[in-house]
C-alpha cells in the first residue's frame, strides 16, 4: 500500500509539472503583458513599446504594454514580483531597480532575488546643464566655483536618490566639492527651474532636457557616459572634462519573475536583443537621447550584481536615509 501511494504521488506531481514543461517548449502561445515601471512617454516606455511591437510581429501573438508607474518604479516592479513565473509578465524598468535594496528598508519584493535578468537594450546618460545665459561654460567652471564657495552652487534633480541625484553625487565626490542639492518632485520641474535660472546647475535625463536645449533655454556642459552620446555628439563627457574615468548611465532593461524556465528567458532575450539591433531602434534611441546598449540574459546575469553594488555605494555617498 505504501509503495502504491508513493507511486501515486510521484505520478500526480509529474502531471502537475507537465503543463509548465509544455509551456516552456511552446512559449509563447498566448498574449504577453509588458509592465513598464515608468510613466507614458518616457524613454523606458517608448523603447518598451518598440521592442514589444517587434516581438509581437516575430511571435505572432499580441503583446499588451501597460504602464504601472509610481514609487520610483517600485509599483510596477512589485506587480511583476507577484506574477506567475512563466514569462507572460515582463518588466521593463531602469537602473533605478539596482538602487532599491539600498534606498528602501521595507519592500514587498527583493529586487535581487525575485527577478531573473532577460535583456538590457539601451542606456540613458544623465546630462549636466546650465541656463542658456549662465556664466559657467564648462564643468571645470562649476568645480572651481564650488571649491571657492562650498554649497554656493545649487543644482536641481528630479528627487533625492534618483539617478540624476546620484550622478551629481558621483561628480561632486570625484571633484572633491560640495554643491547645494535642490530636489524637485518631477524631472520636468527640475529642468524648468534651471532653464528659468532658479537653479544654477541641473542634472537630469535627456528626455526633458533635449527640448529645452533645442529651444535655446539651456546649455549642456557634459554627458555622464564614458563615451559621447550619439544624440549629443558635440557635448563632451565628464571624463573629457577632467573627471577621469567618470562613467554613469542608467540602463533600460527587462526582467521576469525568478523561477521562469531558462528556455523561456532565452527566447525572450533573443527576441529583445534582435529587435534592439535594428536600424529602426537605433534611430528611435537617438531621437530620445538614448544610446543602444545590448546585453542578453547571460551577460546581464553577470553584470547585475556589480550594478547593485555600484548603486549601493552611490546611495551611501549621497547620505540618503532608507525610505519606507
Amino acid at each position: 500500500m505504501k509503495m502504491f501511494m508513493r507511486r501515486f504521488f510521484i505520478a500526480a506531481a509529474a502531471s502537475v509539472m507537465l503543463p509548465f514543461v509544455a509551456q516552456a517548449d511552446t512559449y509563447p502561445n498566448k498574449p504577453v503583458r509588458v509592465i513598464v515601471s515608468n510613466a507614458p512617454g518616457t524613454g523606458t516606455d517608448i523603447t518598451a513599446r518598440f521592442i514589444a511591437n517587434q516581438m509581437s510581429e516575430k511571435w505572432g501573438v499580441p503583446i499588451v504594454v501597460e504602464n504601472k508607474a509610481g514609487a520610483g518604479g517600485a509599483l510596477g516592479t512589485d506587480y511583476v514580483a507577484k506574477s506567475f513565473p512563466d514569462g507572460y509578465e515582463i518588466l521593463f524598468t531602469t537602473g533605478a531597480h539596482f538602487s532599491f535594496p539600498a534606498l528602501y528598508d521595507k519592500l514587498a519584493f527583493n529586487a535581487e532575488t525575485d527577478f531573473t535578468p532577460v535583456a538590457s537594450i539601451a542606456q540613458a546618460p544623465i546630462v549636466m546643464f546650465v541656463p542658456a545665459d549662465s556664466r559657467f561654460q564648462t564643468v571645470q567652471d562649476v568645480i572651481e566655483a564650488a571649491k571657492k564657495m562650498p554649497d554656493g552652487v545649487s543644482y536641481s534633480s528630479p528627487g533625492t536618490g534618483t539617478s540624476s541625484h546620484l550622478a551629481a553625487v558621483m561628480m561632486s565626490t570625484q571633484a572633491d566639492i560640495r554643491m547645494l542639492h535642490v530636489p524637485y518632485k518631477s524631472a520636468s520641474q527640475a529642468a524648468l527651474e534651471v532653464a528659468s535660472g532658479q537653479a544654477q546647475v541641473g542634472f537630469n535625463g535627456t528626455g526633458v532636457t533635449l527640448p529645452l536645449l533645442h529651444a535655446g533655454k539651456i546649455r549642456i556642459l557634459a554627458v555622464t557616459s564614458l563615451e559621447r552620446s550619439a544624440s549629443l555628439p558635440d557635448v563632451p563627457t565628464m571624463n573629457e572634462s577632467g573627471l577621469e574615468g567618470y562613467d554613469f548611465v542608467t540602463p533600460i532593461l527587462a526582467l521576469v519573475r525568478a523561477g521562469t524556465a531558462a528556455s523561456i528567458v532565452d527566447v525572450i532575450g533573443a527576441a529583445m536583443t534582435e529587435a534592439a539591433a535594428t536600424p529602426g531602434f537605433k534611430k528611435l534611441c537617438e531621437a530620445q537621447g538614448l544610446d543602444v546598449a545590448i546585453q542578453g540574459p547571460a551577460d546581464l546575469k553577470v553584470s547585475a550584481p556589480k550594478e547593485f553594488d555600484k548603486w549601493a555605494r552611490l546611495v551611501d555617498l549621497a547620505g540618503v536615509k532608507a525610505l519606507r
